[in-house]
C-alpha cells in the first residue's frame, strides 16, 4: 500500500489518531515503515464510546513506544462537525507548537476525497474547492500530510482485517440524516465499488497537477498579523490558503458571502481587505 507525502519529510510526525479503521490502519502502516511519529486523541464527549478508543490509543502507544496525547471537549450548539474539526487542529497545533513536531498526519483517504468532491460539485465550487485537501500541505510552522489520500477504503477494511488489528466503528457514520452520510453510502462507496479506484485516483492526480499550474503558490507579506499580497482573480483561493495555514477551514457560507463583498468583512474574529490585497489578523 503506497503512502503519499511521507517521502523525504524529516522530524517527528504526529498522528491524529481516533481508534476508528482508517487511522487505526495508518498507525500499523506507519509502524511498518519505522517511520517516527507519536498520537494525539481529542475526546469529543458526544459518544460513550469514546472513552474506549482513548483506552485503545494509550494500549497501542504502550506496546509500541509511542507517546498519546489526550484531551477531552465539551461541544454544544449547532454544526457540531465544523466546531469538532476547530477544536482537534487547535490541539494538533498547541501540541506540535509544545513538543516541536514538524508535520501532522491525517488518515483522509480516497472515498473521503470522492465524499467532498461531489458534495461541492451540488454546491457549485471552482476546481481548487472541488479538489479539497492534497496529500501534502504546507502549514504555518508544520506540513500537514495525508498519506492515505489515494488509498480506497475497502484497502484499509481488507488490510485491519487480514492482519486481524482492532478498530471501532463510530454509529454516527451510518446516520443518514447528516448529508455526508448520504452521499457516502449512496454515491461514493457504490461509484468506487462499481468502477474501481484506479481511474478515479488517475484523475484527482491529473486534477491536482493542472490546480497546481493554475493556483501558483502565494507570495505574500506577513507583518505583525497582516498578510499583505496582490491582488488578483484568486483573491478566494489565496485567503482560504492563508486561512488553512492559520488553522481556520471557511465553509461554503462564508466562501459565498466573502465573494459577493468584495473579500469584505469578519470572519471568525479575521479581517479582510484587498486594496493590496490584505488579510488581517
Amino acid at each position: 500500500m503506497v503512502l503519499e507525502g511521507l517521502e523525504g519529510l524529516e522530524g517527528l510526525g504526529l498522528l491524529g489518531f481516533s481508534g476508528g479503521g482508517d487511522s487505526v490502519a495508518l498507525f500499523y502502516l506507519l509502524l511498518e515503515r519505522g517511520l517516527p511519529f507519536d498520537l494525539a486523541i481529542l475526546n469529543h464527549g458526544l459518544r460513550a464510546q469514546a472513552s474506549l478508543e482513548v483506552a485503545y490509543a494509550k494500549e497501542l502507544g504502550a506496546r509500541h513506544g509511542k507517546k498519546v496525547h489526550v484531551k477531552k471537549v465539551h461541544l454544544q450548539g449547532g454544526n457540531l462537525e465544523a466546531k469538532g474539526r476547530q477544536a482537534r487542529y487547535l490541539f494538533f497545533e498547541g501540541l506540535i507548537k509544545e513538543f516541536g513536531y514538524t508535520h501532522l498526519i491525517l488518515a483522509h483517504h480516497l472515498n473521503d476525497k470522492l465524499e467532498w468532491f461531489l458534495m461541492q460539485l451540488a454546491k457549485g465550487a471552482s476546481l481548487q474547492t472541488l479538489l479539497g485537501f492534497s496529500a501534502l500541505e504546507p502549514r504555518t510552522n508544520y506540513t500537514l500530510v495525508r498519506p492515505l489520500i489515494y488509498t480506497p477504503k475497502a484497502a484499509l477494511l481488507d488490510y485491519l482485517h487480514a492482519h486481524k488489528h482492532r478498530y471501532f466503528e463510530d454509529s454516527t457514520n451510518n446516520d443518514l440524516r447528516f448529508k455526508r452520510n448520504l452521499i457516502r453510502h449512496s454515491l461514493a462507496t457504490p461509484f468506487l465499488d462499481l468502477m474501481g479506484a484506479r481511474g478515479v485516483v488517475r484523475s484527482f492526480q491529473a486534477l491536482e497537477l493542472e490546480k497546481q499550474s493554475l493556483y501558483p503558490p502565494l507570495n505574500y507579506l506577513e507583518l505583525k498579523g497582516v498578510f499583505v499580497f496582490k491582488a488578483g482573480g484568486q483573491n478566494l483561493y489565496y485567503i482560504d490558503s492563508l486561512l488553512k495555514k492559520l488553522g481556520y477551514v471557511l465553509s461554503a457560507k462564508q466562501r459565498l458571502e466573502l465573494a459577493q463583498n468584495n473579500f469584505n468583512g469578519v470572519v471568525g474574529g479575521l479581517w479582510w481587505g484587498v486594496e493590496g490585497a490584505c488579510l488581517y489578523g
